[in-house]
């Protein structure tokens, strides 16, 4: 008898091993089956992607995806749709109101706020915040007139400003947008161009977050050598802050202070602030669909087709030189 249980007890013990090697078996297929999917939803995911471009000149509401050729890390990708902004801005506005100012640069700096925020819709989502040494003053409004009622009170601190002072209204503007949305911008007014390396990581960040960052520098002759830019202003001079505005999809403006005349300075300025909030707020969101998904950051470049309704030389346009991985 007792042989007999033992070869039942075998055999149960095959079936059962069989059996459970089986379940196992569907199991891993069915976990295999499962990533798979995920990874493949993940993968379409990141496939669809969006980015901006802003726009000088006219409205840009007659653009369509066919008026675009993008690359993405020397790789075309499709354009699937280009939409106009949709509501109203979202801008954080830094201004350096320290000592740093003379007559002169403070009166350019009042003038391109003014003409800014002119530029912009009567109700936008805005948010100004002063700063010197540290930040001294944080003013948020949707309604713009309030706001420019607001700036005409403001006057220099009588303090210098710092780098300290320039990093903590980069992170207090960063707070205040509560979360990010396509579009956003923020606009710093400044003497100076000198940062380190923490403002230039938070800078780094913004961009990664795809915050579009402007800027303009009254530079009372710091910088050695000519003005390679013309009388009025520059849009890429390459200083760090230069080139935080410039890879984000921003746009940077330099006024020498040390060769123009008071009244030159202020034409400047009229003209940097009105063409400031035409990019602020007159962009389109470009859905792109591409090859495959990238791991690393690839460059992007954005064209105008020769076949577009509005010439290439007719428009300036500024976006993001980067595209990132998805999260």
């Amino acid at each position: 008898m007792m042989g007999i249980t033992d070869t039942r007890r075998a055999r149960i013990q095959t079936v059962y091993s069989r059996v459970s090697m089986r379940n196992r078996f569907i199991c891993l297929l069915a976990f295999v089956c499962f990533l798979a999917t995920g990874l493949h939803g993940e993968d379409a995911v990141c496939l669809s992607r969006t980015t901006v471009i802003g726009l000088s000149g006219e409205p840009s509401e007659g653009l369509t995806a066919a008026d675009f050729r993008v690359t993405v890390g020397g790789k075309a990708a499709s354009v699937q749709s280009a939409t106009p902004a949709a509501g109203p801005p979202r801008v954080i506005i830094l201004v350096d109101a320290s000592a740093n100012h003379n007559q002169s640069t403070w009166a350019a700096t009042q003038v391109l706020v003014d003409e800014f925020l002119a530029g912009l819709p009567a109700v936008a989502d805005l948010t100004l915040l002063t700063f010197d040494d540290k930040v001294q003053h944080v003013v948020h409004a949707t309604d713009r007139a309030s706001l420019q009622g607001t700036w005409g009170e403001m006057f220099p601190s009588g303090k210098r400003e710092s780098e300290a002072g320039l990093l903590e209204a980069i992170k207090k503007g960063n707070v205040s947008f509560d979360g990010y949305r396509q579009g956003d911008a923020e606009f710093l007014i400044t003497t100076s161009d000198q940062t380190h390396k923490e403002t230039e990581q938070a800078l780094s960040e913004q961009r990664v977050a795809g915050i579009r960052f402007f800027g303009a520098s009254f530079d009372q002759a710091r910088r050695a050598g000519p003005d390679r830019f013309g009388v009025n202003m520059t849009v890429e001079n390459y200083s760090p802050l230069e080139a935080a505005a410039k890879t984000s999809g921003g746009m940077w403006l330099w006024f020498d202070m040390s060769s123009q005349d008071p009244t030159a300075s202020l034409r400047s300025a009229t003209a940097g602030g009105k063409s400031t909030a035409v990019l602020v707020q007159n962009y389109l969101a470009l859905q792109l669909q591409l090859t495959s998904p990238i791991t690393k950051p690839e460059k992007l470049k954005i064209e105008l087709v020769k076949e577009s309704k509005v010439k290439a030389q007719d428009r300036f346009t500024t976006y993001p030189r980067e595209l990132f991985p998805c999260k």
